[in-house]
């Protein structure tokens, strides 16, 4: 029995429910056919023609990313904006393509669980439990081994996430911290009503300069390590997630790592 798109659909959505799906997100099977067979996965933090590209390249029929191709309703199909032509480019390959978005911000083989692992933090729960189903969650907290100052908590994140650039911060970098708060990617809405009960610092991806204000007035420390850096490494474990999966196993589907992705800023 051929394994289909509509049987990893099926998968990805048991590992992180589109039930737990942010009200603001667009996540799911977004493109292609659901009968469609498959026996190569391609998992990329975004869709880029790079990482379509190198689908082609490795014959994958399915793409899976984090970050939504199609966000909002489309009222036109065009190669006259970004997200039709990565949209045509994928219909052209013969491809599909499914979107794991909030809903595996909240999984427990999601993107904050992923760093929270990578950073060696004990005693991982969730920072937000999602009400009634505890079993899932947004963000993570966890305690690391003994206190150390912000500022080589700061150099561990980089070697760990290999980023050689600077990092914004808001906090004294002299201050001993225990307990960490992470919540992947964006971090503006953590701000605000952040528990400096439950945790010595957050850990996020970005935030912008109204919630870093609000946070340097209100005395929360923040490392900002990046919103590629900080959900890049979250799609590799959700891969190997789905590489352990029965069906998978069984199915004998390849679920790949994308080579060929980097972030869209430079920094000169």
């Amino acid at each position: 029995m051929k394994f289909l798109i509509s049987d990893l659909d099926r998968i990805v959505d048991t590992l992180a429910p589109r039930a737990l799906t942010c009200s603001w997100d667009n996540v799911g099977f977004q493109i292609g056919y659901a009968g469609q067979p498959v026996d190569r996965v391609l998992c990329a933090l975004e869709i880029t023609p790079a990482v379509i590209e190198e689908a082609v390249e490795k014959n994958a029929q399915a793409l899976l990313s984090h970050h939504p191709l199609i966000f909002r309703p489309i009222s036109h199909l065009t190669d006259e904006e970004a997200a039709g032509v990565l949209t045509l480019e994928i219909v052209r390959a013969g491809m599909s393509l499914i979107v794991a978005h909030t809903n595996l911000d909240k999984s427990p083989v999601g993107t904050n669980r992923a760093l929270a692992e990578l950073m060696r933090l004990q005693n991982i729960r969730f920072l937000e439990p999602e009400p009634g189903n505890p079993r899932f969650g947004m963000g993570c907290i966890g305690e690391l081994p003994q206190p150390i100052s912000i500022k080589k908590l700061i150099t561990q994140i980089k070697r760990l996430l290999k980023i050689k650039r600077s990092m914004p911060v808001v906090c004294d970098k002299e201050r001993n911290v225990q307990t960490v708060a992470i919540l992947t990617g964006s971090g503006n809405d953590a701000v605000r009503g952040f528990d400096m009960r439950s945790a010595d610092i957050l850990v996020t991806g970005e935030i912008n300069h109204h919630a870093a204000l609000e946070a340097a007035i209100m005395g929360i420390p923040i490392i900002c390590a990046g919103h590629y850096a900080t959900e890049a490494l979250g799609m590799e474990y959700f891969a190997e997630a789905l590489r352990n999966h029965e069906e998978i196993i069984k199915a004998g589907v390849e679920i790949l790592n994308a080579q060929q992705q980097s972030p869209p800023f430079q920094y000169l």
